[in-house]
């Protein structure tokens, strides 16, 4: 099987590019600057889905599968968006791994592509390479119609996984801006975990791999996420042994 990637981002509003961008003075607060670019969206498509370009990456978080090996990609302490960015950019010439999302396509990879042209890093295979390729589980479960119309929370509740909330950049900001940054980087590496085990589900339903070999990875993921201490005890009880394969 081909080296797998199942991949996350959390972003915040970019509140210095907002600021850049329309001349905002300096003693606005970070609260109206983005509560401005939230109403401006609204103004100009009717909901405060904000442009990708103004989307700042805080966390990135994947499940890499390579050689029938499971490890788990978080972003560091203290690691600033470029150096985010310029990690996934290694990662991707290193293993050159099929990409999993749910809807990557709606917000995730697009916001990788502005953001890494921001800061000049390059991704292989060119701004269309293997970001192209991405496999999107939404659109192969809805065969291309209307992709994205079952949120991955309600799917992966269904097929007895954790439901790890997605939040719009409203309550992104809302919640970083009371503390709770590392929930929503825990919430984004968990999504990724679910990714991965929602693909070994499809990938056995398919016929892509066999049940024991989806089982086996299952073991292997629960293994590595029950060395990664506190913060994984919640998921991990919420995807209890009945539910895997």
């Amino acid at each position: 099987m081909i080296p797998l990637l199942a991949l996350d981002i959390q972003t915040l509003p970019d509140v210095d590019g907002i600021r850049t961008l329309y001349q905002l003075d300096a003693d606005i607060s970070d609260a109206d600057v983005v509560y401005f670019a939230l109403q401006r969206s609204r103004a100009s498509r009717a909901d405060e889905f904000l442009p990708y370009h103004l989307h700042r990456v805080v966390g990135i978080h994947a499940v890499l599968h390579i050689r029938q090996e499971v490890v788990l990609h978080q972003t560091l302490p203290g690691q600033d968006e470029a150096g985010m960015l310029q990690t996934l950019s290694t990662l991707l010439n290193e293993h050159m791994p099929q990409i999993v999302s749910w809807q990557g396509s709606q917000l995730m990879l697009p916001v990788l592509r502005h953001r890494a042209m921001m800061h000049g890093i390059a991704f292989p295979g060119g701004a269309n390479g293997l970001f192209g390729q991405t496999l999107e589980l939404s659109r192969l479960l809805c065969q291309n119609a209307q992709p994205g119309c079952v949120p991955q929370q309600e799917m992966a509740g269904l097929c007895g996984l954790p439901r790890i909330p997605d939040y719009d950049a409203a309550q992104s900001w809302a919640m970083a801006a009371a503390g709770q940054l590392p929930a929503l980087l825990a919430h984004s590496a968990q999504r990724a975990a679910c990714h991965y085990l929602m693909w070994l589900r499809l990938a056995a339903l398919q016929g892509q791999i066999s049940a024991l070999t989806r089982s086996q990875h299952e073991q292997k993921l629960a293994q590595l996420l029950g060395q990664q201490g506190e913060g994984w005890l919640d998921f991990l009880q919420q995807w209890t042994a009945c539910n895997r394969a």
